[in-house]
């Protein structure tokens, strides 16, 4: 099995995403917890890699991920910020009782 140890420095020969699901999921969770510690590993679709300081391709791409990410975080507190403010609006007026699959 391949691990984050395996994931080279630069852009040109990425570590592909693992065919077996249970493999890649671990792997996954290794990246996250190094990228939340002291690594810096991204992957733009063509497979992991730890970007190289001065490298345009690998700047450009670290860029990207970046945003992704920035997006994604701010899709999750849009989210719950309107759960929190669907359900403080039932609190006041009370909760739908149909079962219409549609919330005020």
């Amino acid at each position: 099995m391949k691990t984050i140890n395996d994931i080279p420095c630069g852009h040109l020969k990425p570590l592909p995403r693992l065919y077996n699901p249970f493999e890649d999921r671990k792997l996954r969770k290794q990246i996250e917890t190094a990228n939340t510690k002291d690594d810096c590993i991204i992957n733009v679709g063509n497979g992991y890699y730890r970007p190289v300081p001065g490298d345009p391709v690998d700047e450009k791409e670290l860029d990207e991920y970046l945003s992704k990410e920035l997006h994604r975080a701010r899709a999750i507190l849009k989210k719950r910020l309107n759960m929190k403010m669907t359900f403080e609006r039932w609190r006041e007026v009370g909760v739908p009782t149909d079962n219409t699959g549609t919330t005020g």
